[in-house]
């Protein structure tokens, strides 16, 4: 009896089977590779970032020249930041120096927004792919201190990939945690109206250009 030519049903629907398998594999393979991809970009842009900025932190702790520009309000100043820039004034500087190339720090996660935020948003409110600067105290209060001279104050720089951000992720940056309160703060770390300016509240420091 000759044996028939081509594949059986059974045989086609294993072959079938097979390929559906690898494929599924595959595809969570690659899902995962994507995702690694991206973790490690915004990993590498967030360690550009907190270096240059204790980097300058250090300069202007110790009155050496920066070579970035001041900002108020949006406004750029005809000076470069120094010990008496305000935290609030000084992370916005340094929003507006990473981004001055539009091709800059781009979020991996949504390649058409930037990466970098200055606001003090709650944490799981932050879409994956952001770089948060705050001014910041120990037991809470995001934007607290943000009138301290930059010289005296301290904030924070958390990468997200969703949710809550893990704890190793981010880089306590500044002299001091910001005090409890308003007067407090302004007598420890030397705020002057005639040499600051305006004394900033938390809710002062949110980024219009945020991507929550």
């Amino acid at each position: 009896m000759n044996k028939p030519n081509g594949f059986s049903l059974v045989e086609l629907l294993v072959v079938v089977a097979i390929i559906g398998v690898l494929a599924a594999v595959g595809i969570v393979g690659y899902d995962r590779y994507v995702e690694n991809t991206k973790r490690k970009v915004l990993l590498q842009n967030y360690d550009k970032i907190k270096r240059f900025m204790e980097t300058e932190m250090i300069i202007v702790a110790n009155g050496l020249g920066s070579a970035v520009d001041e900002y108020v309000d949006g406004t750029k100043q005809n000076k470069k930041i120094d010990g008496n820039t305000t935290c609030k004034n000084f992370l916005f500087s340094m929003k507006k120096f990473f981004l001055k190339d539009s091709e800059s720090f781009k979020n991996p996660y949504f390649t058409s927004k930037t990466s970098i935020s200055v606001d003090n948003e709650p944490w799981g409110n932050h879409k994956p792919g952001i770089i948060n600067f705050f001014c910041y105290k120990s037991t809470g209060g995001y934007g607290s201190g943000a009138g301290c001279p930059i010289a005296n104050a301290a904030f924070r720089i958390l990468v997200h990939f969703g949710g809550t951000p893990h704890e190793f992720k981010y880089k306590t940056i500044g002299n001091r945690a910001s005090p409890d309160s308003i007067a407090q703060g302004k007598a420890e770390c030397g705020w002057m109206q005639s040499v600051h300016g305006d004394w900033h509240k938390g809710s002062d420091a949110i980024d219009a250009d945020a991507n929550y």
